[in-house]
């Protein structure tokens, strides 16, 4: 019988992996990709924790899930009450971390579900576990906590291999593991710093002590082993406090970790912090967005100016979008563009003022086509990314997108972001992915591989999910990007 271990490590750049693989510097992993596949995969957006991590585990993009954020706003229920609406108003960053499995569209399965012999690690994802297949959760707390007042990740990837090593041993057909300290050590150092590198060397010999233990057992050829990322990572130098910049411009602004402002004009939700959903006037509960034109107009957020090109103008911000009719307006401080979703299906792009994504050309394409021919642009897959924000009912009424070297967080950011992300731009979306077995064909996204291990595990694939089969028949890789 098949099995599969998914192991994630938190933040990690393909460039780092990429050349400390080829230094030698991680020589379980290179023994494992001897016989195996390595490639990039573009990752979900935003490019942030535990929302990157709902395509590996369960096949469908944040918009699918309808959890479009790590901090977002329900405009149906709330009503501007402190107390009585404070479920209305999510972050996975604190106490209501564990309402992201029940936020999850009741639609979308996850790979605990379809295969009850699972074993989860320090996942923030856990629909479908049991308390005995969920058995970090107190330790994932206990080390989170440390990790975050004294600047001190190693315990949890620590914890983690333990687990690991007694889920190998207990024979469980599926685990999954995440390894936060190398996201850790970025935050508050850069993405290739000492201790990023030293972290990701203890999991190197993690991953060599999988496989010996595997191969004692008789099972190494009928594992799959995935070694991923749910995003990249980039040096911030500036920090744009977002809503503190709403209320700089005369704009009553509710935002998190003070989540109510009496009859605020905005509430602010930033993630990662390369990005941030805006809600205008969130007192008035409403079922749909508004769209770009009524946003622009000053008596929306009583100003007298159009704030949305205010915003595009500020050297923090790549681009802002929001809906227009017949799809999406990206906003640029070079100009404007418009992304239509057409009758078959396909995604059009065509500059109108500017080219905001920077993708040089006007181009109508499907999925799948845009995933290729954007894979090095500066915004990777970004029209379909951007159609899968405003896919979910909880988006904001405005999307912002962070330029690389700044974030959207900086009063309450505690202790200081030195690197992020979140953002849409390629150090953030483009992750390493790679596969113990031979044949996975790139370009990919990390949705892909929820349906490659449900194909290796022999489990049916659900219909209706976003993810697409990645293995090669022939057992050839197509690589498009990166390899090492």
């Amino acid at each position: 019988m098949n099995r599969g271990v998914l192991l994630l490590v938190d933040g990690l750049r393909p460039d780092l992996a990429e050349s400390m693989l080829a230094a030698g510097e991680l020589p379980a992993l290179r023994a494992m990709l001897a016989s195996g596949s390595s490639a990039r995969a573009i990752t979900a957006f935003p490019s942030t924790t535990s929302v990157a991590y709902l395509p590996f585990l369960t096949g469908c993009t944040p918009g699918q899930c309808n959890v479009p954020s790590i901090r977002w706003l329900d405009r149906s229920r709330y009503q501007g009450r402190w107390w009585k609406d404070r479920e209305a108003v999510r972050s996975y960053c604190g106490y209501q971390a564990p309402r992201l499995d029940q936020d999850i569209a009741p639609q979308v399965r996850s790979i605990f579900e379809l295969v009850p012999e699972s074993l989860g690690i320090f996942t923030p994802v856990a629909k479908g576990l049991t308390e005995e297949r969920d058995p970090s959760r107190g330790e994932r707390k206990f080390w989170g906590a440390v990790a975050h007042y004294a600047l001190w990740h190693q315990p949890s990837d620590d914890a983690v291999t333990r687990h690991l090593l007694r889920g190998i041993d207990h024979g469980w057909r599926f685990i999954f593991a995440q390894f936060p300290a190398v996201d850790g050590y970025s935050h508050q150092t850069t993405p290739d710093s000492d201790k990023v590198r030293r972290s990701l060397r203890l999991v190197d010999q993690t991953v060599g002590r999988v496989r010996e233990r595997l191969r004692a057992r008789g099972e190494l050829d009928d594992t799959l082993i995935l070694v991923v990322s749910d995003h990249g990572a980039s040096v911030v130098h500036t920090h744009l406090d977002l809503p503190d910049w709403f209320r700089a411009q005369g704009v009553r602004t509710m935002s998190h970790p003070i989540i109510w402002e009496r009859d605020p004009l905005a509430a602010v939700m930033v993630a990662g912090n390369g990005s941030a959903m805006v809600y205008a006037r969130p007192n008035e509960s409403r079922a749909d967005r508004w769209p770009l034109s009524r946003l622009r107009d000053p008596k929306t957020f009583e100003t007298s100016f159009d704030i949305v090109a205010r915003l595009a103008a500020e050297p923090a911000v790549a681009f802002v979008a929001g809906e227009v009719e017949g799809g999406l307006r990206v906003v640029g401080a070079d100009g404007e563009a418009d992304l239509t979703r057409e009758e078959d299906g396909q995604i059009g792009y065509r500059r109108l003022t500017g080219d905001p994504l920077a993708l040089g050309f006007d181009r109508v394409a499907d999925e799948r086509e845009w995933l290729e021919v954007s894979w090095d642009a500066p915004f990777p897959d970004a029209p379909f990314h951007l159609f899968d924000q405003f896919r979910a009912s909880r988006t904001g009424d405005l999307l912002v997108v962070a330029n690389e070297g700044y974030d959207f967080r900086k009063r309450y950011e505690v202790p200081e972001h030195k690197s992020g992300h979140g953002s849409m731009f390629r150090a953030h979306m483009q992750t390493p992915a790679w596969s113990s077995h031979p044949g996975l064909v790139t370009p990919l996204r990390t949705v892909d591989l929820f349906p490659a291990m449900l194909e290796w595990l022999d489990v049916p694939v659900p219909e209706g999910i976003d993810g697409k089969g990645v293995w090669s028949p022939r057992g050839v890789v197509t690589v498009a990007s990166g390899p090492v």
